[in-house]
C-alpha cells in the first residue's frame, strides 16, 4: 500500500515538472515574434537628405542624395515617376523654376528601394542661359516627394534641404579642375574660386590683346590646402585704359626656376564692342 502511494506521488511530481517546462518553452516564441515586429519598423529620423549645387557656364547641376540609416531596406512609394521636387528662388523669393511645373512625369505609381546603410542620388540640371535668368544670388530647395515608406505614411517626415548659390557673369575651368568665377563690369571685377597648383608662388596679369592693363602680380591666396589654392580678390582697372573694342583677359600662371611660364589659365573678364 505504501509503495503504491509513493509511486503515485512520484508520477504526480513528474507530470507537474513537465507541465512547468512546457509553459517556459512557450514564452520565448512570443518574445521572438515581438522582436521581429519591432525590427520591421522604420525610423524616419534615420534618413539623411543632402543637396549639392554646382554651376559652370550657366549650367546648374542639382544633386539630391538620401541615406538610409535604418537596419532594414526602405521601400518608398510615389504617386508618379517624380522622386525629387527642386525649387529655385531668386533674391526676392520669386520661384523661377520648379521641377513639378517645368518637367513632365509619367502618372504611374512608382516604387524605389534604398538598402539598409546605403545612399541613393538623383540629379537634375537647369540651364540658366536658356531660361534667360539674370546674374545674382539664388536658393534651391529639394523635396523628397514620397508618400509612404514600407507601407507607412511619411507625412512629410523627411525634411526639406536648401542651399544658396551665386550665378556669376563668367567662369572658367581648366584640365586640372581649377575653377575661377568672375563678376563685375567696366573695370571693377571680383575674382574667386580655386586654382590647383603645388607652387608656393602663383602670378596673374591682365591684358586686352594689345596692352598689359595690369603687369605681373603675385596672386593673393586666401587659403592653401595641399594643391588647392582658394582665391578671393578684386581686379580694378581705370576706365580710361579699357578698350573700346576687345576682350579684357585675366591670365593666371606659374613660372619655373628659369622664369619661364610652365602653365597658365585664361579667364575672360569682359568683352567690349
Amino acid at each position: 500500500m505504501k509503495k503504491g502511494a509513493i509511486l503515485l506521488l512520484a508520477c504526480t511530481l513528474l507530470l507537474s515538472a513537465c507541465g512547468a517546462n512546457s509553459e517556459k518553452e512557450v514564452k520565448p516564441a512570443s518574445s521572438t515574434k515581438e522582436t521581429v515586429t519591432q525590427n520591421n519598423s522604420i525610423d524616419v529620423e534615420k534618413f539623411s537628405p543632402k543637396l549639392e549645387v554646382t554651376e559652370a557656364n550657366g549650367q546648374v547641376t542639382m544633386k539630391y542624395s538620401l541615406h538610409n540609416g535604418n537596419t532594414i531596406p526602405a521601400n518608398f512609394s510615389f504617386s508618379s515617376s517624380q522622386i525629387v521636387d527642386f525649387t529655385i528662388k531668386d533674391e526676392s523669393g520669386q520661384v523661377v523654376y520648379q521641377s513639378s511645373k517645368d518637367m513632365m512625369y509619367a502618372q504611374v505609381l512608382t516604387n524605389i528601394t534604398i538598402p539598409e546603410g546605403k545612399t541613393q542620388v538623383w540629379e537634375e540640371k537647369v540651364n540658366f542661359v536658356n531660361k534667360k535668368l539674370p546674374y545674382g544670388n539664388y536658393e534651391i530647395t529639394a523635396n523628397f516627394v514620397s508618400t509612404k515608406v514600407n507601407d507607412e505614411d511619411l507625412n512629410g517626415g523627411i525634411k526639406l534641404v536648401s542651399q544658396p548659390f551665386s550665378y556669376h557673369q563668367s567662369s572658367a575651368v581648366n584640365e586640372e579642375d581649377s575653377k575661377i568665377i568672375v563678376s563685375g563690369e567696366n573695370g571693377q571685377y571680383a575674382v574667386k574660386g580655386m586654382y590647383i597648383s603645388d607652387k608656393d608662388t602663383i602670378y596673374y596679369s591682365v591684358e586686352d590683346g594689345h596692352n598689359n592693363l595690369i603687369d605681373e602680380t603675385k596672386l593673393p591666396i586666401k587659403m592653401k590646402s595641399g594643391t588647392v589654392n582658394l582665391i578671393d580678390f578684386n581686379v580694378n582697372i581705370p576706365k580710361e585704359v579699357l578698350p573700346s573694342n576687345g576682350t579684357v583677359t585675366l591670365e593666371i600662371y606659374e613660372k619655373g626656376n628659369d622664369d619661364q611660364i610652365l602653365k597658365s589659365m585664361s579667364i575672360t573678364l569682359q568683352q567690349f564692342k
